[in-house]
């Protein structure tokens, strides 16, 4: 399953909530380093991005950088290396 599916399924399944989750994706910093949000962060999901606000404006975060989602201690998806 994609990471786009499972964050889809999380906002729109009746049962399941986004705020659930967290999102590990890589953040484009010199060092190449993680970052770790909440799915109450996410603002709206595009065909190709998600949305964030980040320090007052709206940020476009490929799926592709998606390294890992989790809702608890669960896995819900791992970016195959």
């Amino acid at each position: 399953m994609s990471a786009k599916r499972v964050l889809d399924e999380y906002r729109w399944h009746p049962q399941k909530r986004l705020e659930e989750l967290e999102v590990v994706y890589i953040h484009r910093t010199p060092e190449g380093e993680f970052a770790v949000i909440s799915g109450a962060e996410i603002e709206g999901l595009e065909r190709g991005f998600f949305v964030v606000r980040r320090s007052g404006r709206r940020v476009r975060i490929p799926y592709h950088r998606i390294v890992e989602i989790r809702h608890g201690s669960r896995v819900l998806y791992r970016k195959r290396a």
